[in-house]
């Protein structure tokens, strides 16, 4: 059906018919998922096409009209996992992302203090006058990043990563410049002079505060020593002492995000090791009882049907976003599936444009979602949230 009669059926509410959507948009019924067999039946009709599943109908608001979804990039090999994490949008037009690759082995390394394992970070960008995408790994230049995780952009534009250190070195936060020659600079690699396991990814909040996740997956993964403090959270505020623990009894912290106004944090719980372990998203309230923020009232936020929560972002609306075992899972700010994405192998980490982009992170393929509902915070409306960045994640 055309757009025109797309938006009309929108604005009219007649969301029941199936006909109305576009062919990549399915919208499951209260019948599909009271039934086993009728939803996997559904799935299975629909999944060549699927690109979208709606479980809300203000998952289609989102979507908007014409949503779509394309593959931009390949690894320049099947085993290259070059699009794994981070997903640091440092511009949107031009789009500029910086993603690092999973671990992996390459003929010739010779590793003792990483097992023989790599990680590279990429500057994925777009060519205005071809529109050809191409990603350039890059070097970087000053303090060493130990296997890179996880990334943000921060208030002053540079980014944040997180390293997950190796067997000889800790883990730690630094600092890259985004442009050539890469300059980083070493933030923090200690809790007070006990080394991090392995800093899995980071925000910075309005007030200048890095709030980030330590799990223990470098220990498991071999490539870290035994660890020598908890897996936690932990809130520091730059150029100061103020250092804390935020949260505890998560037994794997992942990905971290914020609201809109900053009230609310989400913490992934990307508990893979243990059958039915928790796999959860938990909420918490940010208060200001003492003289800085606090995390307070855990509760389970949401829990994907498939797979685990790893990276989690948050849009201008304050809906939920989070990678998972299908694609990219859509909550909205009261735990409800709205909907999801679907990319075959999962997400682990994407990022949240201007344009209504989403860039999906999928391993060795990079896909770009177009939304024409989505909307982002931009300078302006951050500042009317009272929040700073583009995006709250």
């Amino acid at each position: 059906m055309s757009s025109t009669l797309f938006k009309q059926v929108l604005s009219l509410g007649l969301l029941s018919a199936v006909s109305a959507l576009p062919d990549n948009v399915f919208r499951f019924t209260p019948e599909n998922i009271a039934d086993i067999s009728s939803l996997n039946a559904f799935t299975s009709a629909n999944a060549t096409n699927a690109q979208f599943q709606v479980y809300d109908d203000a998952f289609l608001t989102i979507l908007g009209n014409t949503p779509t979804m394309s593959l931009i990039l390949n690894s320049t090999n099947a085993t290259f996992t070059q699009f794994h994490e981070a997903a640091a949008l440092v511009s949107s037009n031009p789009p500029v992302l910086f993603v690092t690759s999973n671990q992996y082995n390459f003929t010739g390394i010779n590793s003792p203090d990483t097992s023989n394992k790599t990680i590279v970070i990429s500057r994925v960008s777009q060519n205005n006058a071809t529109g050809q995408w191409t990603a350039e790994v890059i070097n970087t230049t000053g303090t060493a990043v130990h296997l890179a995780n996880g990334a943000t952009v921060g208030n002053d534009g540079n980014l944040i990563y997180c390293a997950q250190g190796d067997l000889k070195n800790g883990g730690a936060l630094l600092t890259i410049s985004p442009t050539a020659p890469f300059k980083t600079t070493n933030l923090l690699n200690s809790y007070l002079g006990t080394p991090f396991n392995s800093p899995n990814d980071v925000v910075q909040t309005t007030d200048g505060a890095l709030w980030f996740t330590d799990p223990q997956f470098g220990f498991a993964q071999n490539i870290r020593s035994a660890p020598q403090l908890p897996a936690q959270v932990y809130r520091w505020v730059p150029g100061t002492t103020d250092i804390r623990v935020v949260a505890q009894n998560i037994v794997a912290p992942n990905g971290i995000a914020f609201s809109p106004d900053e009230k609310t944090a989400y913490i992934t719980d990307t508990n893979s090791s243990l059958p039915f372990a928790t796999q959860n998203i938990y909420a918490y309230d940010v208060t200001n009882s003492t003289s800085t923020p606090i995390l307070a009232n855990k509760r389970t936020f949401a829990m994907p049907s498939n797979g685990i929560p790893d990276g989690v972002k948050v849009d201008a609306a304050g809906n939920v976003y989070s990678g998972c075992g299908d694609g990219i899972n859509v909550w909205n700010a009261q735990g409800k599936l709205l909907g999801k994405m679907i990319v075959s192998g999962g997400s682990s980490n994407f990022a949240l444009g201007a344009n209504g982009q989403v860039f999906i992170l999928n391993e060795t393929k990079l896909w770009l979602a177009t939304l024409g509902g989505l909307k982002t915070i931009s300078r302006t409306a951050a500042q009317a949230y009272g929040v700073g960045g583009s995006v709250r994640h």
